[in-house]
């Protein structure tokens, strides 16, 4: 009876892990690229919205400029990003490179760093977010000193070899250089809930801006910045995203939006799926654009395209013949989930 109850439990355990890791491998890949919005009511035009990305295999470099004018009173407002993604698979709400990721310009003018804030909803929370760095980085530096200081050899920030004599005074100081750190502020699922619970209640951006209009007066916004491309499923396909539906904030519509897309060392052969579907391919110069005119832009009109590359989708099929035949298996056999 207890052989019975163990084996189920050991089964019951097999399929949690099974299905973590199933779960956590086909989790999406979050890159999106998404246009300016602001918070604030106004009566500020977007009149013409202007994308250009440079589309690599893995990676894209992007240029939004976004035309917008004032049909109010002078006024000062808000205008930020939905989301900032920069990386692939980031576990981290904020970074403190963030901001050196993407360049803004208004009327030609870059902004600095200084410029470029969070909202006032998410400040403590942000300096919670940076807090954690500092104190992580004050404790590789500590750590990487007492290696230092007894001749410790060091891999991938690990100690892999101790000279005679130090292994006891090593491990005593980073005992102490531990009970320093669990004194200060730590990376918790508390923090993460606190940001999860803000961001959704007021779908606030990441980072924002604040720029002044007068009456009458038209401002250009311009933001360039480079991403890593969208990666499906074991990278069985690739995908750049534009989100447009971001700009339907703006007072009235928008007179006139284009995206163009220029491939580079993405073949044609492996274009897989366009949308929507009013676009304009040119073979020649291998470029894909769309052009709308007095836009209200809803999510049908966001822009994807997706992509393989040949040595990717090879290995990806290989993978689904082995994992077909390796479930097939499994039924018969229970034994073989361990190999």
């Amino acid at each position: 009876m207890y052989t019975f109850c163990m084996k189920q439990i050991l089964f019951l355990i097999l399929v949690v892990v099974s299905f973590y890791q199933l779960f956590a491998d086909i989790a999406p890949n979050p890159i999106i690229v998404k246009g300016i919005y602001t918070v604030s009511e106004c009566k500020i035009q977007m009149t013409s919205e202007y994308v250009f990305a440079n589309l690599y295999n893995d990676s894209a470099t992007v240029e939004c400029t976004f035309n917008l004018e004032n049909f109010g009173n002078e006024t000062e407002i808000q205008i930020g990003f939905p989301e900032m993604n920069f990386h692939y698979w980031s576990v981290n709400k904020y970074t403190p490179t963030d901001k050196g990721k993407f360049k803004i310009f208004v009327d030609g003018l870059a902004l600095t760093e200084d410029d470029i804030k969070v909202p006032s909803e998410m400040d403590s929370i942000y300096k919670k977010y940076m807090s954690l760095y500092f104190y992580d980085k004050e404790y590789q530096r500590k750590r990487d000193s007492i290696y230092k200081a007894y001749g410790v050899t060091v891999e991938n920030g690990s100690a892999v070899y101790y000279p005679e004599g130090s292994y006891k005074l090593v491990k005593k100081g980073l005992r102490e250089l531990n009970e320093w750190r669990i004194t200060h502020p730590r990376n918790s699922f508390a923090l993460w809930d606190e940001f999860n619970k803000q961001k959704e209640k007021g779908n606030f951006p990441w980072y924002i801006w604040n720029v002044k209009f007068k009456n009458q007066e038209k401002r250009q916004i311009k933001v360039v910045y480079s991403l890593p491309s969208g990666l499906g499923y074991r990278a069985n396909f690739r995908y750049f995203n534009y989100i447009l539906e971001t700009g339907s904030g703006w007072y009235k519509t928008i007179d006139l939006a284009e995206i163009i897309m220029q491939l580079h060392d993405i073949e044609l052969e492996t274009l897989e799926e366009i949308i929507p579907n009013n676009y304009i391919l040119d073979s020649t110069n291998k470029t894909v654009k769309w052009v709308f005119l007095d836009l209200e832009p809803t999510s049908d009109d966001d822009i994807f395209l997706r992509y393989y590359n040949h040595k990717e989708r090879r290995d990806y099929e290989k993978y689904k013949r082995k994992f077909a035949r390796r479930r097939k298996l499994s039924f018969l056999n229970p034994r073989t989930w361990f190999n």
